[in-house]
Order: C-alpha cells, then structure tokens, then sequence
C-alpha cells in the first residue's frame, strides 16, 4: 500500500487558496449584491429580487451590450490582422533587428492605459496633433479634432492590445518549420499567395484563440471608451462603472457584471467546443 503524502496535497491547497482569495469569494459577494435592492442613503439594502437583471432587457442596456460586443469585435478583428503580419516581417529580420522589435514592444506593454489614451488625446487634438500637422501640410483644409470619437477610440484600443497580441505570436512564428514555405515558393507561388495559402491556414488555431483572448479583454477595457470615445461610444464596463461607482447603485453594477461575466464563459465554452470538433477532425 502506498503510504498517503500529506506534502503534495498541502502544495495544492495553496493556489486554491489563492483562487478563492482572490476570485470566488469576491465573486460570491457580487452575485449576492446583484440581487440587493438599491438604498438612496447607502449602497445596497439585504434583499432577494431579480429587478437588477430585468433593467438588463431594456433598450438602453441592450444597445450598450450590442456597442460593446461591436466594438470589441471589430478592436479584436484589427489587432490580430496587423500583429500578426508585423510579427511575420519581425522574426524574418536579423537576430539584432528582431532583439529591437521585442524591447520595443516590451516597452509598450509597460506604459499603463492611461498613459496610452492621453498620448492619443494629444495626438488627435487640433491644436498641437495629427490635424494641426496635415493642415500645416495643405493636406488638411480646415483640421479639427479627432477625438473624441469611434474611431478615436478603436485606434486606441488597438494599440493597447498590439504589443501583447505580437508578443503572442512571435514563439510560434520564430519555430514555424519554414519547409511548406520554401517548397510552395520553389514551385513559383508568389509570397502573398504563399502567406494567404500556407502560413494563414496553419495558423488558424492561433489566430482564433488570439481572436478570442482579445475580445474578451476588449470588452472590460474602460479606459481608451471613457478618454478617446463619445457617450455613445461607451462600452458596458463604462455604464457599468457609472452605475456601481457614480450614481452609487452598487446592485445594478453587479448585476450587470454577473450578467458580462456570463457571457465571456459562454463565449469561451463555444470556442473550446469548437476546437475540440476542429482537432477530432
């Protein structure tokens, strides 16, 4: 008989502890507020009603939902289409060349969001940015702001995610076994058809999982919607925020979060089935 080991089992108690920390008892006490009722003299009074997730299938929250989902759709879209030929060109260039692409991406990550949106703000604004320049270039007849706006705001989200979305792809790129490509490019296929038929289709697992990663970030980011968008640009973490924090309704804010929260596992469950179906195939 195998003598029992109390080690092992103490060592894994440790990230569970963690886990629950951190992220289930927190999680816990949102589920349960989300069922509170509102009290105007404080944050919540001990309750059990599903008001919070009814005011969820209004119209004003369901055109958020679809904002958010849109936005993140299209920040997600963008930010894998241009990192991942970036990082194609990247990891074909010189070991010094490739060294200064990675620290300079490094270094992106390492600026906060903040830092990044108010960059943008400056960049777009009309008085010392973008505009001003092409103005002062003739290109530009009568330049104005930029920001605040959607695409304002898709610019910046884009740039938040494409140092990390680059970084993503670069392990993978750098170990791809180049043979197809050398074979196809033998053959006389031009580079372009050989990226769109070769590299492309082998990557396709990545290029979803990327996709997916970085559309669920995009939907709780709050930052680049609240700096660089419009009011009706916000994406539901900014109302979600406004509710819980600003007009002190904390119940509707974690109703609200329960029900996003919902909707990334779904999400996630569906692309986790249908890799599963991909890889039996």
């Amino acid at each position: 008989m195998k003598r029992f080991q109390l080690a092992p089992h103490l060592i894994g108690l440790y990230p569970f502890g963690m886990m629950t920390v951190f992220f289930l008892a927190p999680l816990a006490f949102m589920i349960a507020v989300s069922f509170y009722l509102r009290d105007p003299l404080g944050f919540y009074k001990v309750d059990f009603v599903f008001d919070n997730y009814a005011k969820f299938f209004s119209s004003f929250y369901y055109s958020v939902s679809m904002r958010s989902l849109w936005s993140a759709g299209i920040s997600s879209i963008l930010t894998v289409a241009l990192a991942f030929p970036a990082m194609f060109i990247i990891v074909d260039m010189r070991r010094n060349w490739q060294l200064v692409w990675v620290i300079g991406l490094l270094a992106l990550m390492c600026l906060s969001e903040v830092v990044i949106g108010f960059a943008w703000v400056i960049l777009m604004s009309e008085s010392a940015g973008i505009p001003r320049f092409l103005g002062w270039l003739g290109l530009w007849e009568d330049p104005r702001s930029l920001s605040p706006g959607f695409g304002a705001m898709l610019i910046g989200m884009v740039s938040l995610g494409f140092s990390l979305v680059a970084l993503m792809f670069f392990p993978q790129l750098s170990q791809r076994d180049r043979s197809i490509e050398e074979a196809a490019q033998t053959l006389g296929t031009p580079p372009a058809k050989v990226f769109l038929k070769v590299i492309l289709p082998t990557f396709r697992p990545a290029l979803l999982s990327s996709l997916v990663t970085m559309f669920v970030y995009y939907l709780g980011v709050y930052v680049m919607p609240t700096m660089l968008g419009r009011p009706q640009d916000w994406n539901m973490s900014v109302i979600i925020t406004d509710k819980a924090v600003g007009q002190s309704n904390m119940p509707l804010g974690a109703a609200l979060s329960v029900i996003m929260l919902v909707f990334t596992l779904v999400l996630i469950g569906t692309f986790m089935a249908f890799s599963r179906k991909e890889a039996v195939k």
